[in-house]
């Protein structure tokens, strides 16, 4: 199978030739060993190079525009304010934390202006991967969800919180605009004929439970998901959420609204992998579960293959299953840890399956 067709096959819950391995590749210093450069943003084309080299199945790229990576360079402790109106203090690569939002009130919001979609520069990261993409990766196209909109760019979550109560029409008004854009934005991503899964960032849980009641969870935001989601799927492409956390409280309403895949099933947070795949198997697809905190930036590569294994032997059965962290590839993460994970993978993970 091609990387692409592996991965789309494990998202749909089928059985591939072998386990697609993914990963977010935020480590400059990776990418330096890796190409030999540097990029100062977040860009399509060096990804997909990497994701190659690496040896990974399918690559995330976000649609411009995507809260908290920069659209142009800024220097370390510059502050900035992006289209959205969210403003930044350059800390990081390649997703900053905001330091001030646009929103704070129903006054704010009747001034506010949502950003144009149909702009050229609106899918030059995905195009950009596309182009590069000789070796037929699966390319993910990304969008932010509207939990995370809603408590951390748009709004902050203390505003947010307040609003629910003061104002819960506005939050309505707000999540349905945002539905609105994404939609709009992922018609621009089909046009460009080259992308095989759709990826909403949407972290509703911390790493010891949810950062809002479920009640309010469901009252707010599983209806504005479900409409991205079902928009998205209207494409014929399968949908991942990502979804960092402790989050077993609202994961049956999660699954309900049609995702094909959850990640990361962040094992830091409690997450069960092996629950997630009895209780869901044959509805979603499992993305994750190697600890990325712990196992793979302090373990040795035998560690590291250990708790790949494990996740194997759980996961992999019947197919469905994609391996990855419970995160990304960060700078921490030593690069022979990194190939720990992804010579198991395939070693251990083709179809059929033979542990040993």
């Amino acid at each position: 199978m091609k990387p692409r067709e592996r991965v789309v096959t494990a998202l749909r819950c089928g059985v591939p030739d072998r386990v697609p391995i993914m990963e977010y590749l935020f480590s400059p210093r990776l990418q330096e060993e890796l190409l030999g450069y540097t990029t100062e943003l977040y860009d399509g084309e060096s990804q997909v190079k990497m994701a190659h080299i690496l040896g990974l199945d399918g690559m995330w790229i976000p649609i411009n525009g995507f809260c908290g990576t920069e659209e142009e360079p800024h220097k370390a402790g510059e502050r900035y304010t992006d289209e959205w109106g969210v403003t930044y203090i350059k800390n990081g690569w390649p997703i900053m934390a905001q330091v001030d939002v646009p929103i704070k009130n129903r006054a704010d919001w009747n001034k506010y202006k949502m950003p144009e979609v149909r702009m050229s520069y609106r899918t030059k990261m995905i195009r950009d991967a596309v182009s590069a993409n000789d070796n037929e990766l699966a390319i993910i196209a990304g969008f932010l969800g509207p939990f995370t909109m809603m408590y951390w760019y748009l709004m902050d979550l203390e505003t947010l919180s307040m609003t629910i109560y003061d104002d819960p029409e506005l939050i309505k008004e707000m999540c349905q605009a945002y539905t609105e854009w994404v939609l709009g934005t992922a018609q621009l991503a089909c046009e460009t004929g080259g992308i095989d899964a759709f990826h909403i960032s949407d972290d509703w849980g911390g790493t010891t439970g949810l950062l809002m009641s479920p009640t309010h969870l469901r009252e707010f935001f599983v209806k504005p998901f479900r409409d991205i989601v079902q928009g998205l799927k209207k494409s014929g492409l399968p949908v991942i959420m990502h979804n960092d956390g402790k989050i077993w409280d609202v994961l049956d309403d999660l699954v309900g609204t049609g995702i094909d895949a959850i990640n990361p099933v962040e094992r830091a947070a409690g997450m069960d992998l092996q629950i997630v795949k009895q209780r869901y198997q044959g509805r979603i697809c499992p993305i994750g579960n190697v600890n990325n905190k712990t196992t793979m930036v302090t373990g040795t590569p035998e560690e590291v293959k250990a708790e790949t294994l494990e996740c194997l032997k759980i996961a992999a059965p019947g197919g469905g299953y994609i391996l990855a962290t419970d995160h990304s590839l960060h700078d921490d993460i030593p690069t022979e840890n990194v190939y720990a994970l992804i010579e198991t993978a395939k070693e251990f993970g083709e179809y059929p399956l033979n542990f040993g």
